[in-house]
């Protein structure tokens, strides 16, 4: 039997006992659900494990009064779960959710158990809301009770959790919920329970993992295809050298075929750019320098955390101005339009600045959310529109100064990540971050030593004007900020790639300072439907590469509606994180590479599979001395005897200086 049908038999079944009357009372379902849930652990120990998943979800329906949500991306605020009584109805019904995803794990069924996992955490944000109504709190302030079920409940869904995803290759997540269930439990509230769960041990060699590890990528195989698919980084080889160098913090877009890059910064130091530059994405030839950014840096700042949108002909650049600039892509010429702002109150953005937004144009209107400004470094909520036609702005929700929390719309952040669909219906905005350590060092508002990596999806309905929380399903990316991420019209797929986070720890016991409590990523999700029924569930997928561009945030990923073929390009790295000869604590990219998806329209089709297997079975995959990427590289061919690898001639070239002298080489 389906498990879809299952969980409706079980639910059907549980309705038989309650037959839908809610009169019976807290006891008598208290105790009904008590001796369902009994039945149900008897089955598990016995390793019955499809009728013991039977059993638990007919104790949560008992417990609810109502069936589970049949789609995982259906409303995530349900009465149901903000009524749960705090003293034993929300445990029970968390208790009985992890007892069927256990056994869901026992049969490999690692999708729906990563779905019912994380509804435990879903029901304690429900109940905090319901809880907390009167005065909302931020979500860096974690709900906490003073019992020690309800911590051992939230500590058996991330163990589950972080048990799947380390199956499935899947490190980022998997060890941001194994910190997380190390710091979850006040330390008065413990339990041996627990302590036999998940040992207490805030160092651990599984933070000496990078994500993905070039350890583990040759490995690595699609065991489960609703939550893993196969995907290939080729590097791309730009025929003619020189022009554009590396960058992060720059803006980026595509248009007729053309990737379009305005300026940015080389290192958090310097030099800062106002060039402008574009290459042909089918042939490769060069980067051609377009006109500058006219505009000087007196009125805007330096351009770094800016964004571009394209609607027509015309490409838009926001800067947290009234006045929008604008380059003809026809004419190849900057102009700028002064716009106007609907309402009484005055322009919200501080200073007329604005960094580390996201940016949509849908229908001739541009969306902007989130981002920070002189008097909020921490991030802000407020999204605004704009109607090119009457060039006029209107805010829709938020403010440019959240002083308070609020539970109608994502709490303050920057540097997040935003896509509209194919329907053209929802802005989504997924994870970002806090800044809470910039605001401390500011000594603003929300500032204390440690920033705060949001872990929601939410989408604003443009008809109806309104925010609602969605849930994460599926292989999900770990929560952090600064990753690349574009909507693949043609594949009708998102994908994200790399990013970091503020709070996963990572590991160098070969380094001096051995323990960073940061991380940087460079892992590739995809997230979509398999198919074009309208009734299918959305969900993640890890992209598994054998070889990858190295960990790096701040780069962008673009997608050609033309072709559908998808690129990444520049970023950058801590350069304590990966060593570089560089003397600044930054380290930017300038490399551009394309991603393969074995998916239908997805460019698989050239790639070698086979020979990229049978490369990784020699492996690891070596890290390029130069730009830090890993792959099938060549190994020095000098008289280091090969203690370096290079990815190609223009890496080869850009580091030989270096190399020889570290280790002594000659050709």
């Amino acid at each position: 039997m389906a498990l879809d049908a299952l969980m409706a038999a079980s639910i059907a079944s549980a309705k038989d006992i309650f037959h839908d009357t809610p009169m019976q009372g807290h006891e008598n379902r208290f105790a009904q659900s008590m001796v369902i849930r009994e039945w149900a652990d008897k089955l598990a120990k016995e390793g019955q494990y499809q009728d013991a998943f039977m059993n638990y979800i007919k104790s949560a329906t008992v417990v609810l009064g109502r069936g589970l949500p049949t789609q995982p991306n259906g409303p995530f605020n349900l009465q149901e779960y903000e009524r749960l009584e705090l003293k034993w109805a929300m445990s029970d019904t968390m208790s009985c959710l992890n007892g069927a995803a256990e056994c869901l794990v026992k049969l490999r069924k690692y999708k729906q158990a990563l779905w019912l996992a994380a509804e435990v955490e879903v029901i304690v944000r429900n109940v905090q809301i319901e809880n907390t109504r009167g005065n909302p709190s931020f979500e860096w302030f974690d709900f906490s009770l003073q019992s020690s079920e309800f911590y051992l409940q939230r500590l058996r869904a991330r163990v589950t959790m972080e048990k799947i995803f380390r199956e499935l290759g899947n490190t980022g997540a998997a060890n941001e919920r194994r910190w997380n269930s190390t710091t979850l439990v006040p330390q008065d509230l413990e339990t041996p329970e627990m302590r036999e769960i998940h040992p207490i041990r805030r160092s651990d060699p599984v933070y000496e993992l990078r994500h993905p590890d070039p350890k583990l990528v040759a490995t690595l195989t699609v065991t489960d295809p609703t939550l893993q698919v196969l995907g290939s980084w080729q590097k791309v080889l730009i025929k003619k050298s020189g022009g554009m160098t590396s960058r992060m913090g720059f803006a980026s877009f595509v248009f007729e075929g053309h990737l379009y890059i305005l300026g940015g910064e080389k290192y958090l130091s310097g030099p800062w750019y106002r060039d402008f530059w574009c290459i042909d994405l089918n042939t490769f030839d060069e980067w051609r320098p377009l006109p500058g950014f006219p505009v000087p840096q007196s009125v805007t700042g330096k351009l770094v955390g800016y964004s571009m949108v394209v609607h027509g002909d015309s490409a838009y650049l926001f800067t947290g101005r009234k006045e929008v600039d604008i380059f003809n892509l026809r004419t190849q010429t900057w102009s700028s339009m002064l716009t106007s702002f609907t309402g009484s109150q005055p322009w919200p953005y501080p200073k007329s600045t604005l960094i580390d937004y996201t940016m949509n144009c849908v229908r001739g209107k541009i969306y902007v959310f989130g981002g920070a400004h002189p008097l909020s470094a921490v991030g802000c909520t407020l999204l605004m529109e704009l109607d090119l036609a009457s060039q006029t702005w209107t805010r829709l929700s938020g403010t440019a100064q959240p002083k308070v929390a609020s539970y109608a719309g994502p709490g303050p952040r920057r540097l997040a990540c935003s896509w509209v669909g194919k329907d053209q219906n929802t802005l989504f905005v997924l994870y970002g971050v806090a800044d809470r350590g910039a605001a401390g060092l500011q000594n603003q508002m929300h500032g204390t030593l440690n920033s705060y990596a949001h872990d929601d999806l939410w989408g604003w309905d443009i008809a109806a004007g309104a925010w609602t929380q969605r849930r994460l399903v599926g292989n999900t990316p770990s929560p952090r900020s600064e990753m690349a991420y574009t909507y693949n019209a043609t594949l009708d797929k998102v994908i994200t790639f790399g990013g970091y986070s503020p709070t996963a720890p990572s590991h160098f016991p070969s380094a001096d300072q051995s323990v960073y409590m940061f991380s940087y990523y460079g892992d590739t999700f995809m997230f979509g439907t398999d198919t074009d029924s309208p009734n299918a569930s959305a969900s993640w997928k890890h992209v598994l590469t054998r070889g990858f561009p190295t960990y790096r945030a701040q780069a962008h990923l673009v997608a050609d509606p033309a072709t559908g073929r998808t690129f990444l390009f520049g970023g950058y790295v801590n350069s304590e994180y990966v060593p570089s000869r560089s003397e600044h604590e930054s380290r930017s990219f300038g490399d551009l590479w394309e991603l393969r998806l074995n998916v239908p329209g997805g460019n698989f089709a050239d790639v070698d599979i086979e020979d990229e297997a049978r490369t990784a079975r020699v492996g690891p995959w070596q890290r390029c001395f130069t730009c830090g990427s890993a792959g099938p590289w060549k190994k020095c061919g000098g008289a280091c005897r090969g203690q370096a690898f290079f990815c190609d001639a223009r890496c080869l070239r850009d580091g030989w200086k270096e190399h020889k002298l570290k280790h002594k080489c000659r050709k």
